[in-house]
């Protein structure tokens, strides 16, 4: 019964480590996006002024 315990408890720990660096991944990723999103925004306005 102690041994499955501290195995549960370690799965945990494991789980709860792993959803925490997702979560840091995520949150770059969005900034990253978000980024991305607003130079293609400049990008496209520097193409209409040059087409214009």
């Amino acid at each position: 019964m102690l041994a499955e315990s501290t195995e549960m408890l370690a799965k945990s720990t494991e789980m709860r480590k792993q959803s925490s660096i997702l979560r840091k991944q995520y949150a770059f990723l969005l900034a990253e996006s978000t980024e991305i999103r607003k130079q293609s925004d400049i990008l496209r306005k520097h193409l209409a002024i040059l087409l214009s």
